[in-house]
């Protein structure tokens, strides 16, 4: 538990600066078609696999601001949120459905939820240990299974980044991997990939997956 391989949702310092928890909330995703992309294409990943938000409780890891959390309601679903960074939970921390807590041992019990919800945040994990852990703890607390986003190392911006056309944010930036290896770290904790949704991959590098949990209560 305490290896430093580990993930720590607040090991990136620009999640703590002041103000940057308003910026999230009213830049980073401040037009239509930003702020509809992650919502539109979880539901459409979920509605491909059969499942049925009405009623469900999910845990929204990575929350931030909770921008997923209205998107999520109109689906039916009861919404509760985990972020590491107090600055991301702004005034939200006051919330009860709003814990703030580490990726790498997340403060609840097994099958505690009916879904996990992790988006925006395994492109952060850059050493495998890392991701294995993730999807450990994400498995764990989750009864039916997992959706989540990674970058797709197959993508068009990736191949552009690799042919020197796109910036590559170096050793400390975000990673893209094979979706082969997203499913092999599932794997080890009882998780079976059953479907992958992406936009074009000459356009978006943000591929969603939903990882069933095998022997589900």
């Amino acid at each position: 538990m305490n290896d430093p391989r580990l993930l720590s949702l607040d090991s990136s310092a620009k999640w703590r600066v002041p103000g940057r928890g308003s910026w999230y909330a009213d830049a980073r995703f401040a037009t239509a078609a930003h702020a509809t992309r992650d919502p539109r294409a979880l539901a459409a990943l979920l509605r491909g696999a059969g499942i049925a938000l009405a009623g469900a409780s999910v845990l929204d890891v990575g929350c931030g601001t909770g921008r997923l959390r209205a998107p999520l309601h109109e689906l039916g679903a009861v919404w509760h949120g985990l972020d590491a960074s107090r600055e991301m939970l702004g005034s939200g921390a006051a919330d009860p459905r709003r814990v703030q807590g580490e990726l790498a041992a997340l403060p609840f019990a097994d099958s505690a939820f009916d879904l996990v919800v992790c988006c925006r945040v395994l492109h952060h994990l850059r050493d495998p240990h890392q991701l294995e852990r993730a999807a450990s703890e994400l498995l764990r607390v989750a009864r039916l299974g997992v959706a989540c986003s990674f970058w797709d190392s197959a993508s068009w911006p990736q191949l552009r980044r690799r042919l020197g056309l796109k910036r590559d944010e170096g050793p400390a930036g975000r990673v893209a991997r094979p979706r082969a290896e997203l499913a092999r770290a599932f794997a080890l904790s009882g998780g079976r990939v059953a479907r992958f949704r992406a936009r074009p991959r000459w356009l978006d590098q943000q591929t969603f997956a939903w990882i069933e949990k095998e022997h589900h209560a």
